[in-house]
């Protein structure tokens, strides 16, 4: 994981497969224990070498005690609760959106309506003439935030593309990271003044796979596994593994400069064993594995357990409560909220 693959590719799929052999380890351990064979301790020493990759794909905190730990605040401390949450442009898309732009009109009123601190929304879309899509008057100037909105393109209708960072504390300063040339996947980041304290506060989307669940599902039902449709779903995988690498590179390298504690929000796209988490996970703490549950996919669609979206922190920092939020299905991703203390 620590080998990005602009160097070698092939370790993006291996990586990619990691839950496999994990899981098989689980077998023999259970396998050959039910034996009471003395093999069982080749498994159990493969599960404390590599405890960090399974608790990466699947954690245990009981949330009744952390919310008891948001109520038991010190003096001095304050809570920051923070959305994360790809939007999927608003389904702004004829495909995309039903005939009464219903799934529309009820994200945007969820997200507006959401009471978290912060809000870090990934595939950001306004259209400010719009009586359905104007979502800066609807989420941000009815509740009088702070907001940046990093555009990345403007259509005909005027509608903006891109992503964007709202707050209920005050943005003293706030610049856009360009991946190259600045297009949809890029990050941005805001510093937010909490009271006496300072956080910076990052969002990010990088490379997607730009492939279609359907094209996947194709390439298993083909007989012949290594025809074209199978060779071209692994060179747009093979891309998205490369691209993602120089992109979290740009992105780590941005963070680590940062005078304040971070929080870093974003769509990964990439699993919690690619060489783009481990690169966060180095200097940073991944709130799922510190405060979530279970296997805490973020992906809404056919493919399972994918966990794509994340939020991580600085560990001067200290999480408190993480959820996913899966049964807001408006989007193709999931919601994430985290709370944070922020001590001053």
């Amino acid at each position: 994981m620590r080998i990005p693959s602009y160097y070698f590719w092939p370790t993006g799929f291996f990586l990619f497969t990691t839950p496999i052999p994990l899981l098989l380890n689980f077998f023999f351990l259970f396998s050959w224990g039910w034996q009471r064979s003395w093999r069982v301790i080749a498994p159990i020493l493969v599960i404390v070498f590599t405890w960090t990759y399974y608790e990466r794909g699947f954690t245990f905190h009981y949330n009744e005690s952390t919310r008891d730990a948001v109520a038991k605040n010190l003096p001095g401390e304050t809570n920051l609760d923070v959305l994360s949450y790809n939007v999927r442009i608003f389904n702004t898309y004829a495909h995309l959106h039903d005939k009464e732009y219903t799934n529309s009109r009820n994200m945007i009123k969820w997200v507006a309506e959401n009471p978290a601190d912060v809000f870090c929304l990934q595939e950001f879309y306004n259209e400010p003439h719009s009586s359905i899509y104007n979502s800066v008057r609807k989420i941000v100037k009815k509740y009088d935030k702070h907001y940046f909105i990093s555009n990345t393109l403007i259509n005909r209708a005027n509608g903006q593309f891109g992503m964007a960072i709202i707050s209920k504390y005050p943005i003293l300063n706030k610049g856009t990271i360009k991946f190259e040339k600045l297009t949809q996947n890029h990050a941005m980041f805001a510093d937010l003044k909490i009271k006496s304290d300072t956080v910076r506060v990052y969002n990010f989307h990088l490379q997607s796979m730009s492939i279609e669940e359907q094209d996947i599902i194709k390439t298993y039902q083909e007989q012949n596994i290594f025809g074209k449709d199978l060779q071209n779903l692994v060179r747009r995988l093979k891309n998205g593994f490369i691209k993602r690498s120089y992109q979290v590179n740009t992105l780590y390298d941005h963070l680590k400069e940062s005078p304040y504690p971070v929080i870093v929000c974003g769509d990964l796209n990439d699993v919690p064993y690619s060489y783009t988490y481990q690169k966060l996970n180095r200097k940073l703490n991944n709130a799922h594995t510190a405060a979530g549950w279970g296997i805490g996919s973020t992906y809404n669609g056919i493919l399972p357990l994918l966990r794509i979206d994340n939020q991580f922190f600085s560990p001067s920092l200290e999480v408190s409560n993480f959820t996913v939020h899966r049964d807001v299905t408006f989007s193709d991703h999931f919601p994430l909220t985290a709370t944070y203390k922020i001590s001053r």
